[in-house]
């Protein structure tokens, strides 16, 4: 059978069902992780929703080469972009299963200040999700900016969070609270990096100038 030719709606609209997917299952699994629910009610969620974006990204990549195909030299600066952000968007989904399996791993938030500040930080890296779907489809370059701006900030805070923890270890085993933190730290940079689509050229795609690369 021939591979139907897509458009590049169709393409944009399977990477932003990646998008969408991947912010339910974020958070999906850091509800459960910060409320202290049972883990094994939405594993089988999780996996599956893993799963689930990671065929996803092999469609995708198998409809960018029939897309090339049909269209040639003219379609390739957009498939190498398509190609980036396919990668952020699975990642996405990786680190969201990763907070997940903190989750199995018997880590618990107590109830107090320090619980309601990491779900703060959830809900915002949730708004992000969010936002990167529209600020693609409308290819919006103020709203990217602005994307870009709160990404870098939420980074810089889990960052300095982490610091502070790494500081202060003799007082308890900060641990989980730590990879959490990185987990968030990443996923906001990816998503950081699809909204960077937006406002520069293919070539500066992941690179952010004045941001060091252990940040990115």
């Amino acid at each position: 059978m021939t591979e139907p030719k897509p458009t590049v709606k169709e393409l944009d609209e399977r990477l932003f069902a990646m998008l969408r997917e991947g912010r339910r299952i974020f958070e999906v699994a850091a509800d459960v992780l910060l409320s202290g629910g049972d883990p094994s009610v939405v594993r089988e969620d999780v996996y599956r929703s893993d799963q689930g974006i990671n065929q996803m990204e092999r469609e995708l990549r198998r409809r960018l080469v029939v897309h090339g195909s049909v269209f040639g030299v003219s379609a390739l600066p957009g498939a190498l972009v398509l190609m980036s952000l396919v990668k952020d968007a699975e990642r996405i989904g990786d680190y969201s299963k990763n907070v997940f399996e903190l989750a199995s791993l018997g880590v618990r938030f107590a109830e107090g200040p320090r619980r309601r500040e990491l779900v703060e930080r959830k809900v915002a890296v949730s708004a992000l999700l969010g936002r990167v779907v529209e600020v693609l489809a409308r290819h919006d370059e103020a709203g990217a900016a602005g994307l870009l701006a709160d990404s870098q900030e939420i980074s810089r805070r889990c960052d300095a969070e982490v610091a502070d923890l790494i500081r202060g270890v003799h007082d308890r085993n900060p641990s989980g609270e730590v990879l959490l933190l990185r987990y968030l730290k990443r996923i906001s940079n990816h998503v950081g990096n699809v909204a960077s689509s937006v406002v520069v050229p293919v070539d500066q795609l992941d690179f952010r100038p004045g941001v060091p690369d252990s940040e990115q």
